[in-house]
């Protein structure tokens, strides 16, 4: 009988945040997971029986994991929460408040009555400067305890008594209510890796890894294969072979995995789904059989438009390619499916998304004249906090439905490659990465060149002195941690961080420390930060009023001269969303109409069926759609034209008399939506004559 055969695959994966010198480790987002995501997705298996999933666990994210199963790991969040506030200096105060707001406001912090309280006055004052707000000692303990709560899963509250004894109170804490409440914590950590043990040893999912510190493997193989999709990309300056590491990197991988579950994994999630024909033999050379990329790198390797229908099937098949080794099977995410459930049904009804969800699924059964494999593969962590409750919601629904439906299956990674789905023989594979299909995320920008600058610089005088050196293990090992994919990704203007300095400093710091490792002085640039690109949403302001043509053409360079400037790309963060049309957006307005200007890559989408939501919520929301042709009018006065720019004009009347709308873009085809932009946040636009105020919601 026909299936469709649905793999899911969760990407857990944190940086390596410890620095092994000092022995700290400087930001939280370990614990902070471990207590929401880690155990809550695969805690669902409990529940669900007949559904099965494929979780990908980074080897550092689980050496990571094991520290925080004591309330002695050194960690400076953890060792500042458990200081009675009466004993916290100024200075440890301006480290601990602002952490103590980085929860999303509506999911984590608004339905906890007293977070939600001391949430609110914070109000417009910037993140790092909250610990000016004199909060009384109580006031600061019952923000301590209300953060962490609010970090914490359904699964989590539901198995750890005290949560609920602290919400049942809502406030007025005690240092030892805090204390307990660490201790707690840390007891409910020690029960992750377990979960995962009993799951796979009783065939509900299957457990996978990624090369040991979450490397680009393609460009430690050779960095040269970035320029398999862009043969202009500008290049670091690299006089370091760091192709022995690749292997390390992945033999360790296995070797640690073979410790923790007693079996070594059979397949890995690449980091960031980066592959090539070097990384795909490498892999089977350490015995992986399986890897997973991006249907974009698909398309990029067979010469084919996967988004055309009549191609479209060949994502579905069994994928296979042979090495000196032999044969690995690779999957390719559908990335329609995967950014749906990563970007996009958080703002849904839950309900209404897991129907989509299924509607796409018969869509896809129907296409296919063959049992097709449908790879669902994301970030595990990251998502959840844009969904109300943690996504329990729409987790409860969907795996409701997949456990009783005949047409479905879900199949772990391993399960998937011996089904009897057709295979299709890839002859190569063009390198590439899940964003883009290309490797611009961690290359080419003169910040990431220049990390892997300085990073080649420090391996190469490792390699001189290698046969001399003592604390050889220790001086590699801090190479391996800063090979690390994260700390390239945050380089550069393409992703937004509050904490983008932190993440300088910690890559500088494994750099640093190979050079105090090996007795020798640290040069001043490892000194110097790179971050310079600070990433904000509002580029520049609207100076005044403008009254631009509407034509779909920049007519003039004063045009749209005095018009306000939002990046659209600016929060995509960790979970850069993969389409990549809406780019920028000019805005701006006189008496009678709102302007919007959207750059991007329109002009390829013209007259192709496609449609722009625009929502805009000034008291109550609503959504005016633009179809994606030439020229557009309708009744109600919007007008909108598309040539080599999107340009549209709204009555300002749809403002309904309020001083501030906000505003967010979906692009849209056949009623899907294929990319939202900005991704999380809106667009906040300033409608009075102080437009100099304009910010980011």
């Amino acid at each position: 009988m026909k299936k469709l055969r649905l793999c899911f695959l969760w990407h857990m994966h944190q940086p390596y945040y410890k620095d092994d010198l000092d022995g700290q480790y400087h930001m939280p987002w370990v614990y902070l997971h471990a207590l929401k995501d880690y155990y809550e997705l695969p805690f669902y298996h409990k529940i669900y029986g007949q559904v099965k999933g494929t979780y990908n666990l980074v080897p550092s994210l689980l050496v990571q994991l094991a520290d925080y199963t004591t309330t002695d790991v050194a960690d400076t969040f953890i060792r500042l929460m458990k200081k009675d506030v009466r004993e916290l200096t100024q200075d440890e105060k301006n480290l601990l408040i602002p952490q103590l707001f980085m929860a999303n406001y509506k999911n984590q912090a608004k339905p906890l009555k007293r977070y939600r309280e001391l949430y609110d006055r914070k109000g417009d004052t910037p993140l790092f400067e909250t610990a000016k707000l004199n909060f009384s000692e109580q006031e600061l303990t019952d923000l301590q305890i209300m953060y962490l709560i609010s970090w914490c899963g359904i699964f989590t509250r539901r198995n750890v008594p005290v949560i609920q004894e602290l919400m049942d109170r809502e406030r007025n804490f005690l240092h030892k209510d805090k204390l307990n409440l660490l201790e707690a914590l840390a007891d409910f950590i020690k029960s992750i890796l377990p979960l995962y043990k009993d799951l796979q040893n009783s065939g509900r999912i299957e457990v996978s890894a990624t090369p040991f510190y979450h490397p680009i493997l393609p460009l430690l193989l050779d960095h040269r294969s970035a320029k398999e999709a862009l043969p202009d990309m500008p290049m670091p300056s690299i006089n370091a072979d760091f192709s022995a590491h690749a292997r390390v990197h992945v033999q360790s991988a296995v070797d640690y995995f073979r410790d923790i579950f007693g079996n070594p994994p059979k397949g890995m999630w690449p980091a960031e789904g980066s592959i090539s024909n070097k990384a795909a033999e490498l892999f089977r050379n350490c015995g992986i059989r399986w890897i997973a990329s991006d249907e974009d790198v698909l398309s990029a390797s067979i010469g084919r438009d996967l988004r055309d229908k009549h191609q479209r099937q060949r994502l579905y098949k069994k994928h296979g390619f042979h090495t000196p080794a032999g044969g690995i099977n690779i999957f390719f995410r559908d990335k329609e499916l995967s950014d749906l459930v990563g970007f996009t049904y958080s703002g849904w009804d839950a309900g209404k998304a897991v129907d989509d969800f299924m509607t796409k699924l018969a869509e896809i059964y129907d296409l296919c004249d063959f049992s097709p494999i449908v790879p669902v593969i994301l970030d595990g962590e990251n998502a959840w906090e844009y969904y109300p409750d943690n996504a329990s919601k729409f987790f409860d629904l969907l795996y409701m439905r997949l456990s009783s439906c005949n047409w479905v299956e879900t199949l772990t990674m391993s399960e998937a490659t011996e089904c009897d789905t057709p295979e299709e023989p890839l002859d190569r594979i063009r390198a590439g990465s899940w964003i883009y299909a290309n490797f611009t995320t961690w290359m080419g920008h003169p910040e990431k060149n220049e990390a892997w600058r300085i990073l080649a610089e420090a391996h190469s005088r490792y390699a001189a002195k290698a046969d001399i050196a003592e604390n050889r293990e220790l001086i590699e090992k801090e190479l391996f941690a800063a090979e690390g994919s994260d700390w390239f990704w945050w380089y550069g203007d393409d992703h937004f961080s509050l904490q983008s300095d932190v993440f300088d400093k910690l890559f500088r710091r494994h750099i640093a420390n190979v050079y105090t490792l090996l007795g020798e002085k640290v040069p001043q640039e490892v000194n110097r930060p790179i971050k310079k690109s600070h990433k904000s949403g509002l580029l520049k302001a609207p100076a005044g009023e403008i009254s631009p043509v509407i034509d779909g053409r920049v007519t003039s360079f004063f045009e749209w001269l005095g018009a306000g400037r939002f990046d659209l790309k600016f929060d995509a963060g960790a979970m850069t969303a993969s389409s990549n049309v809406m780019h920028m957006l000019y805005f701006g307005f006189d008496k009678e109409n709102i302007y919007m200007r959207l750059d991007g890559t329109f002009r390829e989408i013209a007259n192709l069926g496609y449609e722009l939501d625009v929502e805009i919520t000034a008291g109550e929301t609503k959504h005016f759609t633009f179809p994606l042709i030439n020229e557009y009018n309708d009744d109600r006065g919007m007008h909108s034209c598309l040539e080599s720019v999107f340009e549209a004009a709204l009555p300002r009347k749809f403002a309904n008399g309020t001083e501030k709308i906000y505003v967010t873009f979906r692009l849209k085809r056949d009623g899907r939506i294929l990319e939202t932009a900005p991704v999380y946040n809106t667009v906040e636009i300033d409608l009075t004559h102080d437009s100099g105020r304009d910010w980011i919601a």
